[in-house]
């Protein structure tokens, strides 16, 4: 034999130890390659239980099994600063969620997608226009979301029969002529039957919300373009969407339905002593425990008025990637699966929401639960708030003098505006 048949055969012998080492690797790990890195990545969610959120979990573990999520609900009551405080330790989750008027207050803290995992008309054509607007920013993706909630209009399908209301009310008008309709108020001033469940901030579940709706609806544009400086107070709209929710508070106005010794909002609507009542989807569950037989519907929230396009307002929680993650890549890899078709399919048959997917809600317009909702979210837009409590307690405040303290509407709006004005310098 020559020495160039020996050095064939030397090179075929290697070949051959090489595959079978290959093939007996492939053999031990079950058909997966062992040179993938075991990655956990720690995710933080408020209101979902563990139950659920494993379905995603689970059918994203088949997909990578090298990808171990580690999944806690947190309480809602404390999550924002159980969040604040372990990122501030550098110990916080790799995936958290925020709420949509968050996303300000924590750029600094959250990675955007990065590039290559989406591209951006991929993700705009995926979602719903609100969640492109709140979480798209200099054409970077900084979060994604699994579901959108939008304010629907409850009623009591008993009070408005009674009131000889066929249907809900569509517009603005509507809703204030079935409040007259409805309202019975007592010697005292008690308010034994109300028209709709607003006007105050105190004593409405998210008042500040509605408002924010009307304004939108009005024509309201809230902030500058570079989000700096406040406008609601500038221009007539504010001031429409503002005297006409206190109107519902007002003594002397003909919209009168509401006042301070009313019942809380969802209660009263519960008791059968308010016809109409703004609401989120997860509103249902609480009526429902509370008046299990209450004869109810839900509408789509009456607009300023017909023929123009439509405007609702959503209000929700979004997963972002944390940028202390060290595996920041496949947390986004996890989000960008969680939030797909495919596992929103999944998830939503264990627990149905409103979807931020357009191409899920033409499925769910006809649910009898979540049509509603779902409906709206595809005009759904939201309110920018530089930080979010402070903020909502500033129109609570403007709401609450107004109607209370009977400041000038025009007044307490510029007075509100300057507030919000002072927030952003503080807190840039």
């Amino acid at each position: 034999m020559n020495l160039k048949q020996i050095y064939k055969n030397k090179i075929l012998l290697l070949l051959i130890a090489t595959l079978s080492v290959g093939l007996l690797s492939a053999s031990c790990s079950g058909g997966q390659s062992t040179s993938k890195e075991k990655i956990t990545l720690t995710l933080w969610k408020p209101f979902v239980d563990s139950d659920k959120m494993n379905v995603i979990i689970q059918a994203y573990k088949k997909k990578k099994p090298n990808v171990t999520i580690e999944y806690t609900k947190k309480n809602i009551e404390n999550y924002e600063s159980d969040l604040l405080n372990a990122l501030a330790a550098g110990s916080g989750p790799d995936i958290f969620s925020i709420n949509n008027t968050w996303t300000a207050q924590y750029k600094d803290k959250i990675v955007s997608a990065p590039a290559g995992l989406y591209t951006l008309k991929e993700y705009k054509d995926a979602f719903v226009d609100v969640v492109n607007d709140d979480f798209v920013y200099d054409n970077q993706i900084f979060g994604t979301a699994m579901w959108v909630d939008s304010l629907g209009l409850y009623y009591n399908k008993d009070l408005l029969g009674t009131a000889g209301i066929a249907t809900p009310a569509k517009t603005w008008n509507e809703l204030a002529v079935d409040s007259r309709k409805v309202i019975v108020q007592d010697a005292s001033g008690v308010f034994t039957r109300s028209g709709v469940a607003m006007g105050l901030s105190e004593n409405v579940n998210r008042g500040v919300d509605i408002l924010y709706l009307l304004m939108l609806q009005a024509g309201v544009k809230p902030w500058s373009d570079d989000g700096r400086s406040p406008q609601f107070a500038s221009g007539s709209g504010g001031e429409d969407a503002t005297t006409f929710y206190t109107s519902f508070a007002n003594p002397n106005s003909g919209n009168y339905t509401w006042n301070a010794r009313s019942d809380y909002s969802v209660d009263a609507f519960a008791n059968g002593r308010a016809a109409y009542l703004y609401g989120y989807s997860y509103t249902r569950e609480q009526i429902d425990a509370k008046s299990p037989n209450l004869n109810y519907d839900v509408a789509q929230v009456p607009q300023k008025q017909l023929g123009t396009p439509d405007i609702n307002y959503a209000s929700y929680f979004a997963e972002v990637v944390s940028k202390q993650s060290k595996h920041q890549k496949e947390a986004w890899e996890f989000l960008k699966y969680a939030t797909s078709k495919e596992a929103l399919d999944l998830y939503y048959a264990k627990d149905k929401q409103p979807s931020s997917r357009r191409d899920l809600i033409e499925l769910q317009t006809s649910d009898l639960e979540i049509g509603v909702f779902a409906h709206a979210n595809l005009t759904a837009k939201s309110f920018y708030k530089p930080n979010e409590a402070k903020f909502d307690s500033i129109i609570g405040e403007m709401i609450e003098a107004i109607v209370i303290d009977r400041q000038n509407v025009s007044s307490a709006l510029s007075r509100a505006q300057s507030q919000a004005s002072a927030l952003v310098r503080s807190t840039n």
